[in-house]
């Protein structure tokens, strides 16, 4: 089983589908009074490449 990278931010999860890495799975936060979304991709040397990019524009 591959290991996941789980994404907090919906404007990343975004980015990523946009570059082609694939949704693996959605949830619903187990937090009280949410409405925020959990996203979990396949963790690879490329996404997480893609996600140090993403934080450092930011």
């Amino acid at each position: 089983m591959k290991k996941e990278y789980i994404v907090f931010s919906q404007r990343l999860a975004a980015t990523l589908m946009l570059k082609g890495f694939v949704l693996k799975r959605m949830e619903k936060t187990n937090r009280d009074n949410s409405n925020r979304n959990v996203f979990y991709f396949n963790e690879s040397n490329d996404l997480l490449k893609i996600v140090e990019d993403y934080k450092n524009i930011k």
